[in-house]
C-alpha cells in the first residue's frame, strides 16, 4: 500500500481546476456539489488536493462564508468536494486534507469554525464534526395541508420578474436571517445568480405584500411534471426553494399560495423543525414529514467562536474540552462570561462546571441539542446537576438551526 509520504498536498493551480473538478464529479457520480452556476464554483486558491506521480487523486476545498449564529455574523469554512479516487481510498488522504485544512483556518485567524453537508456523517464525526442541524423534508400533496384555523389575511401575493424583486427579496432575506443560526449572508452577486431563473432552466419569485402593499415575504420555487395515472389526480410538481417570511401572515398568504396552484399534485420542500406548518396544519400528518441531518459544524478555535454567538441571557461558566487531537489547541479549560450579547473567554485553572468534546461542543453551539441531551449520550459531563437547566437556556437559541444553501 502507498505510503502517505508518496503522496503530495497542496492548492492546485488555475491550469489544474479542469482535472480537480473531473475528479470531484467522478466521485459524486457526475453531480458536482456546486451551491452556483459552474463557472462560478471553487477557486483554485481554496482547494487542496492530494497528487500522486503528478495526478490528482484526491479533492478538497472550502468557501469563506459569513454565517448566523444565534443572530451573529460568525466566519466560517465551508468545506466541499472532498473526494478520493477508487484505488487510492483508505490510505488517509481525507483525513490528511481535511485536518491540513483545519489547520490552515486556524493559523489565517479569520474563521472560527468550519460548516458542511456531509455524504456520510461517519467520515466527518472522526474530524470533531457534531451534527449542527436536523432538517424536514416534506412531500404533500397541497389539497390535504390547509390550516387548522383559517384566517383571512389582507394583501397579495404577485409574481414577480428579476427587475422587479431582486432588490426585493436580498432586503427580506437579509432580515429574516438576522436572528437565525446557520442560516448563510448572501451580500455577494453570486448567490443570486441565476435565483430568477436561466435560458435552461425556469426558475420563479412570488412576493407577499400586505395591505400597505409592503413586502413581508417571498416563496421561491420551480415547477415540472411528473408521472402520475390520471385518476390519482394532477401531475404537476411544485419544488419549493426557499420560503422566507417576516411574520405569520405572511407565512399563511405564501401558503396559500403554494396551495393555490390547483394543477400540482406534489410540492417538496426542506424545512428546520420548528416549521410554523407543523403546529399550524389542520392534518400535520399530510405533510409526510422525514427527519434527517443537515449541516455539520466543526468549532476550529474554541476560544474564538464562544465570543461569537448570543446567549439567551447573562451567565457564566468553566467548560473543558478534551480529546481533539485535530484541533489540539481547543484542549484547554475556558471561563466565559456573558450579558447575553457580549461575551469574554479566558484560559483558566478553575475546577470545570462542564467538559465537552468537540462533537458535543459543535451541537451545544448551534443549539441542535441542549446540554442535557449531550450529557444523556455522553457527548459532555456536568459536574453539578442542578446547574444543567441553567446552562440549557443559556445555549439555547432563538430559533433551531437550518441551512438554506448547499454548497
Amino acid at each position: 500500500m502507498t505510503s502517505i509520504d508518496n503522496f503530495e498536498f497542496r492548492t492546485v493551480t488555475e491550469d489544474e481546476l479542469e482535472a480537480f473538478n473531473n475528479v470531484v464529479k467522478y466521485v459524486f457520480a457526475e453531480g458536482s456539489p456546486d451551491p452556483v452556476p459552474e463557472e462560478d464554483a471553487l477557486q483554485a486558491e481554496w482547494t487542496t488536493a492530494a497528487f500522486h506521480k503528478g495526478k490528482i487523486v484526491a479533492t478538497s476545498g472550502g468557501y469563506p462564508f459569513v454565517m448566523r449564529l444565534n443572530g451573529k455574523p460568525i466566519s466560517v469554512d465551508g468545506l466541499t468536494a472532498v473526494g478520493t479516487e477508487p484505488g487510492f481510498r483508505r490510505r488517509g488522504l481525507v483525513r490528511e486534507m481535511v485536518t491540513r485544512r483545519l489547520h490552515e483556518v486556524h493559523e489565517h485567524e479569520e474563521q472560527s469554525a468550519s460548516i458542511l453537508w456531509a455524504s456520510m456523517g461517519a467520515i466527518y464525526q472522526r474530524f470533531g464534526y457534531g451534527l449542527g442541524s436536523s432538517q424536514i423534508q416534506c412531500k404533500f400533496d397541497p389539497r390535504y395541508t390547509q390550516f387548522q384555523f383559517p384566517d383571512e389575511v389582507d394583501g397579495y401575493v404577485r409574481i414577480v420578474t428579476e427587475e422587479e424583486g431582486a432588490s426585493i427579496i436580498r432586503k427580506l432575506y437579509r432580515q429574516f436571517i438576522e436572528e437565525r443560526t446557520l442560516d448563510l449572508e448572501r451580500d455577494d452577486d453570486i448567490w443570486w445568480k441565476g435565483y430568477f431563473g436561466t435560458k435552461k432552466r425556469r426558475s420563479y419569485c412570488a412576493i407577499y405584500f400586505n395591505a400597505n402593499d409592503e413586502p413581508q415575504g417571498y416563496v421561491a420555487y420551480n415547477t415540472s411534471t411528473y408521472s402520475r395515472p390520471p385518476d390519482e389526480g394532477p401531475d404537476q410538481k411544485l419544488w419549493v426553494r426557499e420560503l422566507i417570511y417576516l411574520n405569520v401572515q405572511a407565512y399563511r398568504a405564501l401558503w396559500e399560495f403554494i396551495r393555490e396552484h390547483d394543477l400540482v399534485g406534489k410540492v417538496e420542500m426542506h424545512m428546520p423543525v420548528d416549521e410554523p406548518a407543523i403546529n399550524m396544519l389542520l392534518e400535520p400528518r399530510a405533510m409526510r414529514l422525514t427527519l434527517s441531518d443537515g449541516i455539520w459544524l466543526r468549532i476550529v478555535d474554541a476560544a474564538k467562536a464562544l465570543t461569537q454567538r448570543e446567549y439567551s441571557g447573562p451567565g457564566s461558566v468553566v467548560l473543558e474540552i478534551l480529546n481533539d487531537p485535530e484541533c489540539p489547541w481547543n484542549e484547554r479549560r475556558f471561563e466565559l462570561e456573558t450579558d447575553g450579547e457580549t461575551t469574554e473567554v479566558a484560559e483558566t485553572n478553575k475546577s470545570p462546571q462542564l467538559t465537552i468534546s468537540p462533537n458535543g461542543l459543535a451541537s451545544l453551539m448551534s443549539g441542535n441539542a441542549s446540554l442535557s441531551e449531550l450529557n444523556r449520550v455522553g457527548r459532555a459531563d456536568v459536574a453539578d446537576m442542578d446547574q444543567i437547566r441553567y446552562f440549557d437556556f443559556m445555549f439555547s437559541t432563538k430559533y433551531r438551526p437550518f441551512c438554506r444553501n448547499g454548497f
